[in-house]
């Protein structure tokens, strides 16, 4: 099919663009004023119109008064008026604002292929533009694409364009209906629109008529908001820290992205890359678009998918790089443990480029977690309570957490770990008179990596970490088919395993301490690890 893309903000379409459509899907591309060809000769005549609403996640400015869902609205009335007079199928896509970028037309082109489930793959071959911005028309003519420039090749003078309605409609208010460019250019699927949903015409003149919010829709233009909320999150510049040496730059994607703050990271680096992003909660979705909309991911292109991770959204053998940051202990935890993790590592497998790189990092069990240890857990850093009293309190609400002992901590964790719905068994024993509990280093481990997450305590209890050591780990990704990279040389440029000295310092020293049987002090389990799993190249 051949296709003729319209992208723009579609705040209102005009009689001049149902006219001009019209023409275009009943007369040769070559005929049209001011025609500009492209790359491949299109001979034949549009039989869809792919409306592309660019700024979709942007409203309630002057730039944008009219949120995406009413122009979509507008764009499907306006179509299916058209349609009645001329015989062609439609399809609407709503395009994220990527702020002043020179790929913006290359980024449109890439939406739509994804939005379609790669159905619809707009090329110069099949598809003709129209545009009348000349800044806009110049970036689909890099790519090749044929133009047809509407307003911008017709005689003096010429027809109204859609943001001169929406700042007449802006000037005049409640009185909209009786202004000239109105009643003169707006096409009346618009008319009809604004008329069924007058808050619309209010909101857009409320907006114009404020003094102090600019064309953006900001109090001032001189603060970086997303430098200020950049400053609330380091926590993402270290573990991005971690990773970055050994991103293979192309198509990334973040599995379990949440509200994309590593994305952001990533995207600074490698701005000539793809990035894409996962997450199946609603609100990492809506907090992710936020920093979409607000800028924070510049000049790359980033696209967010609201799915499952263990879903097929990639074609095989298209991905250069996959990350997986603390997201596989939620699969092990929440799904069907050894068989999901597995099945999901054969997934990434099968959507990696040859020489496609995984790179999980996450939390990991000791080596030897079976053995038997002996835990000191201090009883003079908080409330000491005994485990009846412990069996009063039903809440966990951090302010309490946070006033008990490390003692009582873990008497509490081996109570609520996985729910109790997998014994915890350990012994209380005497050494020296200090009081220890016997029980196994993994077992161990699951406390340390938790008992200080008194604000999420409920949540993390019902996760396992410790489930598989570091050479498990490398053991099946290696049956899966990959080749687990290793620089011993260089350990920052493969996989490794380790303990966080910010960890040991504040959470672990004076707190909590690890024996053998003979009572010598063990060195701390590690607490994360990052492995890099390399696709064999063909």
């Amino acid at each position: 099919m051949n296709y003729l893309l319209f992208p723009g903000r579609h705040l209102v379409n005009t009689m001049f663009q149902d006219t001009y459509l019209r023409r275009i899907l009943s007369t040769p591309p070559s005929e049209l004023p001011g025609f500009l060809p492209g790359r491949a000769s299109l001979s034949a005549s549009p039989a869809g119109i792919i409306f592309a609403i660019t700024s979709a996640n942007q409203e309630n400015s002057r730039f944008n008064p009219i949120p995406f869902h009413v122009r979509a609205m507008g764009v499907d009335r306006f179509a299916r008026d058209l349609r009645q007079r001329a015989v062609f199928v439609f399809r609407v896509f709503g395009i994220p604002h990527y702020g002043h970028t020179e790929s913006f037309a290359r980024f449109t082109v890439k939406e739509i292929a994804n939005q379609s489930e790669q159905h619809i793959k707009l090329t110069p071959e099949n598809c003709l533009v129209l545009c009348s911005t000349a800044e806009v028309i110049q970036l689909y003519r890099e790519m090749g694409f044929a133009i047809a420039p509407a307003e911008l090749a017709e005689p003096e003078p010429k027809p109204a364009t859609p943001i001169e309605i929406i700042r007449e409609i802006g000037a005049h208010g409640s009185d909209w209906k009786t202004r000239p460019l109105v009643k003169c250019h707006l096409a009346p699927s618009h008319q009809s629109l604004f008329e069924d949903l007058p808050e619309v015409p209010q909101r857009i003149a409320r907006l114009y008529q404020d003094p102090l919010t600019n064309q953006e829709g900001s109090l001032t233009e001189t603060r970086n908001y997303s430098t200020y909320a950049h400053g609330m999150n380091e926590i993402i510049r270290l573990k991005y820290l971690d990773i970055r040496a050994v991103i293979r730059p192309g198509r990334i994607v973040d599995e379990g992205c949440a509200d994309g703050a590593l994305l952001a990271e990533i995207s600074r680096d490698f701005p000539d890359s793809d990035l894409f992003g996962i997450d199946l909660s609603a609100e990492f979705a809506g907090r992710f678009h936020e920093r979409q909309r607000a800028g924070e991911f510049g000049g790359t292109y980033v696209h967010f998918f609201h799915r499952n991770l263990l879903d097929h959204v990639f074609e095989p053998g298209s991905i250069d790089t996959t990350i997986c940051n603390s997201t596989l202990h939620e699969l092990w935890s929440y799904a069907e443990q050894e068989k999901t993790v597995r099945d999901y590592l054969a997934e990434k497998f099968r959507q990696l480029r040859p020489g496609g790189r995984l790179i999980i990092r996450d939390v990991v069990g000791p080596e030897g977690g079976d053995r038997e240890v002996l835990l000191w857990c201090s009883d003079k850093d908080g409330s000491n309570l005994a485990s009846d009293e412990l069996s009063k309190h039903a809440g966990r609400d951090a302010a309490w957490l946070q006033h008990l002992s490390t003692r009582s901590r873990f008497c509490l964790f081996a109570k609520d770990f996985l729910a109790g719905k997998r014994p915890f068994p350990y012994q209380e024993t005497v050494h020296d008179g200090r009081p220890f509990c016997r029980l196994t280093l993994r077992q161990a481990a699951e406390f340390l990596s938790k008992k200080d997450y008194t604000g999420n305590w409920k949540p993390e209890m019902n996760e396992e970490f410790c489930f598989w050591d570091f050479a498990m780990w490398k053991t099946v990704l290696a049956e899966i088919g990959f080749r687990v990279h290793e620089n011993p040389n260089d350990p920052a440029q493969g996989s490794r395993v380790y303990t966080n000295p910010w960890i040991v310092q504040n959470r672990y020293e004076n707190r909590v301490a690890l024996f053998d049987a003979g009572m010598q002090s063990l060195p701390w389990p590690p607490t994360n690890m990052v492995l890099v799993a390399e696709k064999p190249r063909q």
